[in-house]
């Protein structure tokens, strides 16, 4: 990734704009553009600066976080809402969120986020598309003309990114132009293990199930609420 990523805040608490600053500046790669306290002011604010990543509170003044999102129409690559309504969670990810995040905001939510930022950013500078279809026991990755051929059994877990679907091997990863459902429907349901709306993992490389969280080799994804009783089952 090159550069920084500038992002906006809109939230009418003001200690809340100040937890969140605190938070990103953190990061020398998160830039801020504003903060302000009124959805109307944001859409001011987005269409002068145009910054790539709005975090957002969902209950505010005259239109709410999800309406200023919708009314935005795809302008922002990464919208987050930082909320303390757990209710509104399906409805935000229908306006393609790139984050649900609840409040309070803490350092280690907060450092999962912006990584997930990170990579997503950085893969899309480079502008890697690739398509990808199932082929017996392999996935095959097309770019152009080229193609990579990854057994499933090489797959460690799937990542929803918006319109993209992340894939981590054991050698590397890749962004594919396909949607994290149109991804899942291509993978056996025995072999993939869905542990949260934006995660699917390889369940012959799971190394361990803590607390709310999976292991996958090195990697530690996290586990939703749905999902924990069939993992509880699977690890009993």
């Amino acid at each position: 990734m090159h550069g920084t990523l500038r992002y906006l805040i809109v939230d009418d608490d003001q200690l809340d704009r100040l937890a969140i600053e605190t938070q990103a500046s953190a990061f020398p790669f998160l830039h801020q553009l504003a903060s302000c306290s009124h959805p109307l002011e944001a859409l001011e604010l987005v269409n002068r600066f145009r910054p790539d990543i709005l975090f957002v509170d969902i209950e505010m003044q005259d239109i709410s976080g999800i309406q200023l999102v919708s009314s935005l129409a795809g302008q922002i690559a990464a919208p987050i809402f930082i909320t303390s309504h757990p209710e509104y969670a399906l409805e935000s990810y229908e306006q393609q969120a790139f984050d649900y995040i609840l409040k309070p905001l803490t350092p280690e939510r907060f450092r999962a986020c912006v990584h997930r930022l990170r990579d997503f950013f950085e893969l899309r500078s480079k502008a890697i598309a690739y398509d990808a279809y199932r082929q017996q026991d392999e996935m095959v990755i097309k770019q152009g003309h080229e193609k990579y051929r990854l057994a499933l059994s090489d797959i460690l877990y799937l990542e929803a990114m918006k319109d993209y679907t992340r894939v981590v091997t054991t050698t590397g990863h890749y962004l594919v132009l396909t949607t994290f459902s149109g991804m899942l429907e291509q993978l056996p349901e025995e072999r993939f293990l869905r542990i949260h709306r934006s995660y699917v993992v390889n369940r012959q490389r799971i190394t361990a199930f803590v607390g709310n969280t999976i292991h996958v080799l090195a990697h530690e994804l996290p586990v939703s609420r749905q999902y924990k009783n069939v993992l509880r089952t699977i690890f009993q």
